[in-house]
């Protein structure tokens, strides 16, 4: 066996560590932990849960798009998620809310969240490792963006 053929027979594990490397690289430089060893250990596991939580968003639409094969079922389920979870929690929390409130600087990011997020079940709507590799990559670089939205 050659060793590109090695490497094709590997691409979901290199994938999916290269975005754990590079997510966990920008959060340490832009946001590094301070404090206490016991500081630094809830911070870890606060960027751990919201980076699982998070990435449901793109995880659903690579779900379905790898299920179904539906290219654009699985384009439009990512594309909805979050505009629909901000909708309802603008919806239901209304009063006094400050997550869910519109502003102009929030349609464009949200934008460029949903698109990346309906690109990432469009590609694994393809059904090849190759495609769950890059749909992969997306979702990293979905939690990526995300973050750089933090205050």
């Amino acid at each position: 066996m050659t060793l590109l053929a090695r490497i094709k027979e590997q691409i979901l594990p290199i994938t999916v560590a290269a975005v754990i490397l590079a997510v966990g690289y920008y959060t340490f430089t832009r946001m590094p932990p301070r404090g206490s060893p016991w500081d630094i250990a809830e911070w870890i596991l606060l960027l751990v849960t919201f980076c699982i939580l998070f990435s449901l968003f793109p995880a659903v639409a690579i779900i379905y798009g790898w299920r179904t094969g539906n290219r654009i079922g699985a384009f439009l389920v990512g594309v909805l998620a979050l505009p629909l979870v901000c909708i309802f929690g603008f919806i239901l929390l209304h009063p006094g809310n400050m997550v869910f409130l519109p502003q102009s600087s929030t349609f464009p990011f949200i934008a460029i969240l949903t698109t990346v997020c309906g690109l990432a079940g469009f590609c694994a709507a393809q059904r090849t490792k190759n495609y769950l590799a890059v749909s992969i990559l997306l979702t990293g670089l979905w939690l990526i963006i995300w973050m750089s939205g933090f205050n």
